[in-house]
């Protein structure tokens, strides 16, 4: 600003030598329609002002100059490509702010061979009611056009940033880590003919499930589109928990329960991990900050069994034992089967059902694994 001032103190000092008969008034001598100053700069560059009285000439202080020319640089490869064009012929930038006090509503012309162009045309207004009116500004520079709804004091804008937010909001692919805790159980139980053991019950809050899942949010449709495509892999281990001092052992070709008797065990499990790669179709329904605020889906998963477990916890002459052995039990190696899923906000539930038996055919008890929990951790 206080070279800003310099320059209009010296275009004032200029007037004041160049035009000492504007200074004074008089009945006999008619002024001249405009004159012209011209202002050499430091870097030999030139300032042109064309005023048609002092009078004007002192306005020129109320008027902001930094937004004219802040315009000019906003606007500086249109007009240099347009000095390149013109070559060695004069050219014409006229900055017309003369229909409003806003810096920016001006019209920037070029003028060369009496041939105008415009490259850059003020803000329209369309004003509906008397508190309601819509302001359209066209950016060539940025390629962007801005719509402004004005309802009172409050407005809404439009531009084509929000397509980029919106972009944000809901893109094209998301991916998360989760974590899914919940409770496992078998459903559809059934013995062998003739077994010991006719019935096996687990323990429903011993009978833990685990899952550690990456996921891949793939959107289906526009950008508003809630529709998804959901895949990656999950690690899921399940643990079921036997009742009545029950455990499960190899006879044979096959896996059978027996009494633990004369044992008394304190805890006694058969474990499983599994390697799955599910597929779902889910819908998720955003708000405007690009959180979910409801999430339904279902599909289904396939996978294979990495390995599986028994362990025993007993007390025995005053010493706590444990006993761990590792095999395959017949359990079934290729595990497919059913998923679904509901949320709201960060709270999410799920459900795991197995298509496949668990155990191999005649190989054991026929029974289809069930997971149900929570999914308490996404990150």
């Amino acid at each position: 600003m206080k070279r800003m001032y310099a320059l209009l103190s010296a275009i004032m000092m200029a007037a004041a030598i160049a035009l000492p008969s504007r200074a004074e008034t008089t009945g006999f001598t008619a002024p001249p329609a405009q004159d012209t100053l011209i202002v050499k700069m430091k870097n030999n560059a030139k300032v042109l002002v064309v005023v048609k009285d002092l009078t004007q000439l002192k306005e020129l202080k109320s008027q902001s100059i930094d937004s004219l020319i802040t315009v000019l640089e906003k606007h500086a490869s249109k007009i240099e490509q347009a000095g390149k064009q013109a070559g060695d012929k004069p050219m014409v930038v006229t900055i017309d702010r003369s229909r409003t006090d806003n810096a920016n509503d001006v019209r920037i012309t070029v003028t060369q061979n009496g041939k105008e162009e415009v490259i850059k045309e003020g803000n329209k207004k369309i004003r509906i009611l008397s508190d309601i009116s819509i302001d359209v500004e066209n950016d060539d520079e940025a390629d962007k056009t801005s719509v402004k709804v004005n309802v009172g004091q409050s407005d809404t804008t439009k531009t084509d940033d929000d397509d980029d937010d919106k972009k944000k909001r809901n893109p094209r692919v998301e991916h998360d880590m989760q974590l899914d805790l919940g409770v496992s159980n078998w459903a559809n139980k059934s013995m062998p003919a003739g077994s010991e053991i006719q019935d096996v019950e687990l323990k429903p809050l011993g009978s833990r499930y685990v899952s550690l899942n990456s996921k891949w949010h793939y959107r289906l449709g526009g950008e508003a589109s809630p529709l998804r495509l959901i895949t990656g892999f999950t690690l899921d281990f399940h643990n079921y928990m036997f009742e009545d001092n029950l455990m499960l052992v190899n006879q044979g070709n096959r896996a059978a329960f027996v009494k633990a008797d004369p044992l008394s065990l304190d805890k006694s499990k058969l474990a499983t991990t599994t390697f799955n790669i599910p597929l779902e179709f889910g819908l998720h329904f955003k708000n405007d900050k690009g959180k979910t605020n409801f999430k339904i889906g279902a599909g289904g998963f396939a996978g294979y069994r990495l390995g599986s477990h028994t362990k025993i916890k007993y007390s025995l002459d005053g010493d706590t034992k444990k006993d761990k052995e590792k095999d395959d039990f017949n359990l079934e190696d290729v595990q497919y089967g059913l998923t679904g899923f509901i949320g709201i906000r960060s709270l999410e539930m799920f459900v795991k059902y197995n298509l496949n038996e668990l155990f191999e055919e005649n190989q054991g008890p026929k029974a289809n694994a069930i997971a149900v929990g929570f999914r308490v951790m996404k990150f």
